[in-house]
């Protein structure tokens, strides 16, 4: 009967056909289609061709126990069979998925209703079938998070497998994917189970996920690994834990920076007798080195976010006769250096304090300093501590390094003016002038707002400028004004000059710098006269054009102004009461008011701007005389 059903052109085998009429049957009468695979089972007790078809049916029958069944039946008398190998192959790919669809998660119930010892067997097997490294390397990981107690077997194994495979195919590169299953997924589960780890090898690895880690956070990120200082500070504390650190556990508590600099100093404290020594400085430097760099990065992403980006400059600060505090928006008062740090913005920088005193621990004894150096090299730190350098020495007030470093750095905004702020502070005007003429020449597209916190009473004042286009102008303004104020007792010619520039840069954040304006009238009064050529292109303020008036008029001293090139409108004119000259002053008024009009009307960013870059000469011979 069989013989007869088969075509005689493609004859089919007795065994083939029960299979067809069980695949026939099952689209119509699952129990038919069992029924034919029963029949050539009893008939064909050895094909793995029978037993597969029997494994598919239950399996398209959704029937997870059956197909389990069948399953381990086909691997326990067909494990090398091809076709039973793909469906490993599928299995052993969806037990690794992290999201999974109603299929794989099929697949996955399967593997997990066969027998324990046999999905160990299956897990081991397939990792040696597999002959792609990463393929074997995944398949062991997953082993070992299915079955924990084989860590100690398989895991070094598996570390080792790691190394080698990442040395071979990616020297060099620390973020590759052998060491992103070292790191991410090989190593927390070696920390956490009872397996003894050679203390060296165990520093070895803690260095390589660190080395990883810091490279991966300052990458573009692909949201591959999710919270990625977390999982370091994990991977320490179990790491640490097998090395007997005591600071290990530090690193199990929720993410506090001054919490964390605090243990860490105080451990630093209790042991400060001992640093030199190898169990107590390595830990001490490892988890300090950790926790300044989260600090860093932090700090980094604050101060270069999308919203605005910062640049650190030492700005200005006055003596308070009163003692009165000021209000000052976002400031961290570091009270042994006498450093308050201020901004305007959303961020104060007060990440930036405990990074330095981490610095400072980390270089507190000559191991530490030495060791330092070597760990910086292997974990390729320059790209982190660069910047940082750059801030500690502006942070230390130490502008000839500053001046040094910032100079072998690509030209930017932030850098010229940092360099300008440099040179104020070392009274370099000329250099100071050149940068900031470099920065009013690329001014910031964003305008911003100015700042009400350049000038506090402290020490020492920190500033964390928006690089917009109003707070760096203002800035710089501020610069080139604090500069001016040494010259304005100069003798008559040399010191108009210099207040009539100050009258010039004041405007942008007027009435903040009233005080100066009070010094400059008083100056001009006692001489009783005043030549500014620039007057008229440039001060356009209403409230220091009422004031130059008031001193040219009767009650207010009968002062000579020469402020219009070429024009005597007000030289040598002076108002009196009686009226004769009531036609000069209607014109004085009305030369007034035409300049008091632009006030409001001409943009004072492209005013000033134009100003700097203009006439950088006058400036320059006001400021070097």
């Amino acid at each position: 009967m069989l013989e007869k059903s088969s075509s005689t052109e493609n004859p089919l085998s007795k065994e083939d056909y029960l299979i067809m009429r069980a695949k026939d049957a099952l689209s119509t009468d699952v129990y038919a289609a069992k029924s034919w695979l029963i029949t050539a089972k009893s008939l064909f007790p050895h094909s793995a061709k029978v037993q597969f078809e029997a494994y598919r049916i239950e399996k398209l029958s959704k029937n997870v126990r059956e197909a389990a069944k069948c399953f381990s039946e086909m691997f326990h008398n067909f494990p090398d069979d091809r076709a039973l190998w793909k469906e490993i192959e599928l299995i052993t790919e969806c037990l690794r998925l992290e999201q999974t669809d109603s299929e794989s998660e099929f697949l996955c119930k399967i593997f997990q209703n066969i027998p324990q010892d046999l999905q160990h067997r299956l897990l081991i097997m397939t990792a040696d079938h597999s002959e792609d490294t990463m393929e074997h390397c995944k398949l062991l990981l997953l082993l070992l998070c299915r079955f924990p107690q084989t860590i100690a077997t398989h895991g070094p194994r598996l570390v080792e497998t790691l190394l080698t495979a990442e040395k071979h195919s990616h020297p060099g590169h620390a973020v590759n994917g052998f060491r992103k299953l070292l790191a991410c997924d090989a190593l927390p589960l070696l920390g956490a189970a009872p397996v003894d780890l050679n203390p060296r090898l165990s520093l070895r690895l803690l260095c390589k996920a660190m080395e990883f880690y810091l490279a991966y956070i300052q990458q573009p990120h692909d949201n591959q690994i999710e919270n990625p200082w977390d999982r370091l500070f994990g991977v320490v504390e179990l790491i640490g834990k097998k090395l007997g650190w005591e600071l290990s556990t530090v690193f199990s508590l929720p993410w506090n920076r001054d919490l964390y600099s605090e243990k860490l100093q105080h451990y630093a404290f209790l042991h400060s007798t001992n640093l030199c020594e190898e169990a107590i400085g390595r830990q001490l430097l490892i988890c300090v080195m950790i926790v300044f760099l989260r600090i860093l990065n932090e700090h980094s992403i604050l101060i270069n976010s999308n919203e605005s980006t910062y640049c650190l400059v030492e700005a200005f600060k006055f003596i308070d006769s009163t003692n009165a505090e000021p209000v000052i928006k976002k400031r961290k008062r570091d009270d042994n250096a006498g450093i308050i740090i201020t901004s305007d913005g959303d961020y104060s920088g007060n990440g930036l304090a405990i990074a330095v005193e981490l610095w400072d621990l980390l270089h507190s004894n000559e191991y530490l300093q030495r060791e330092i150096g070597k760990l910086s090299q292997q974990l390729r730190l320059d790209t982190w501590l660069n910047p940082f350098l750059a801030e500690l020495a502006t942070y230390k007030g130490l502008h000839h390094e500053i001046a040094a470093r910032l100079s072998k750095e690509n030209a930017s905004i932030s850098v010229h003016l940092r360099l300008a702020s440099s040179c104020f502070f070392l009274k370099d005007y000329k250099r100071m002038l050149e940068y900031i003429v470099l920065v009013a020449s690329s001014l910031p597209s964003n305008r911003g707002k100015v700042s009400h916190n350049l000038s506090v009473p402290c020490v020492r004042h920190l500033h964390y400028l928006p690089l917009a286009k109003f707070p760096v102008l203002q800035y710089c303004c501020r610069l080139l004004l604090t500069a001016l104020k040494d010259h304005f007792f100069l003798p008559v010619g040399s010191s108009d000059l210099a207040m009539g520039h100050a009258l010039v840069l004041m405007q942008i954040d007027w009435p903040q710098e009233a005080s100066i304006l009070n010094t400059i009238l008083e100056r001009i009064l006692n001489r009783g006269s005043f030549t500014y050529t620039l007057f008229q292109t440039y001060i356009i303020s209403v409230d220091i054009l009422e004031e130059l008036t008031y001193l040219w008029t009767e009650q207010g001293g009968g002062v000579s102004l020469d402020i219009a090139p070429g024009s005597s409108i007000l030289q040598n004119r002076r108002i009196t009461t009686r009226g004769a000259d009531k036609g000069v002053r209607e014109e004085v008024k009305q030369a007034m008011r035409r300049q008091a009009a632009r006030d409001g009307v001409d943009p004072l960013d492209e005013l000033l701007q134009k100003f700097i870059v203009n006439e950088k000469s006058d400036i320059l011979h006001s400021l070097i005389i």
